[in-house]
């Protein structure tokens, strides 16, 4: 055999053996990229998203006591994604030091009127296009608004609506409320949405049988779908009636919804868990 011959086989050899290692490579390659968006897939489709309302009182208990720093404990037991609170009172509290403190962005609007209370969003999630809606008044007693943000959470746009709809004995306000709210919500580009606050209504009224027999929008009442209890949140020491709630978009998922007592607020606060 001369000495061409054997190098034309060394360099066939040479060539399968390379050929042989670049199919590995892509192989490998493969099973590693199907493994990564498998395991990102079974990720996202078992992650948990907390979102929590709450009605601080401007952080004055039960027993009469300013306490922030209750407030800000509680939250973190509950470790939510994204919390609405009412009644946070900017001249007691500076939203800025309790977001730092529970590593979350913000955004806080103070009502207009005899008040320095507003309501505040507080997201693990970058906050997004912030709009400020008034809310319809007849029988008010100060202004009320419906704060709108735009979260991205699991590659989706979602639309988070906190509120504090006028004082308790307001049954002519809290239905027109109601109706706007809903009518806002259904003029929305996005489908999945949660709604919380402290509603000021119970569910036997005349204003929630307007707002969820609305047809221009199909929501959820996260609490009443996944419990039988009549789940009260007033007052915390002593609960007699439900006015504080979390709605959500049909087709979300919530899979658990709790009231949680806490004499840091005359409110209890309310946290319901959706897989995502």
């Amino acid at each position: 055999m001369d000495i061409n011959h054997q190098l034309e086989i060394n360099m066939s050899r040479h060539l399968k053996l390379h050929h042989y290692f670049l199919f590995l490579c892509i192989i490998g390659s493969v099973i590693i990229s199907i493994t990564v968006i498998l395991k990102i897939n079974f990720s996202n489709s078992n992650k948990n998203l907390k979102i929590m309302t709450w009605n601080i009182s401007g952080a004055v208990g039960t027993d009469g006591e300013f306490n922030i720093d209750r407030i800000i404990d509680e939250i973190n037991d509950q470790d939510p994604d994204i919390v609405g609170l009412q009644e946070f009172d900017d001249l007691n509290i500076n939203i800025s030091t309790v977001a730092e403190r529970l590593d979350m962005k913000y955004y806080y609007y103070v009502e207009a009127g005899n008040t320095n209370e507003g309501n505040a969003i507080l997201s693990k999630y970058r906050i997004n296009n912030v709009e400020v809606i008034d809310l319809p008044l007849i029988d008010g007693t100060r202004a009320r608004v419906l704060l709108k943000v735009k979260i991205f959470i699991n590659n989706k746009n979602w639309n988070i609506y906190v509120t504090h709809f006028s004082r308790y004995d307001k049954p002519i306000d809290h239905k027109n409320q109601a109706r706007f709210v809903a009518d806002t919500i259904s003029k929305s580009t996005s489908s999945r949405f949660i709604l919380m606050g402290d509603l000021n209504f119970s569910p036997d009224s005349e204003a929630y049988s307007e707002f969820m027999n609305n047809n221009k929008v199909i929501k959820i009442d996260t609490y009443r779908y996944l419990n039988e209890d009549s789940g009260n949140t007033f007052r915390s020491n002593n609960r007699f009636k439900r006015i504080d709630y979390i709605f959500c978009s049909y087709g979300l998922n919530p899979i658990k919804s709790e009231v949680i007592s806490s004499k840091a607020s005359d409110h209890c606060a309310v946290l319901t868990k959706f897989q995502i």
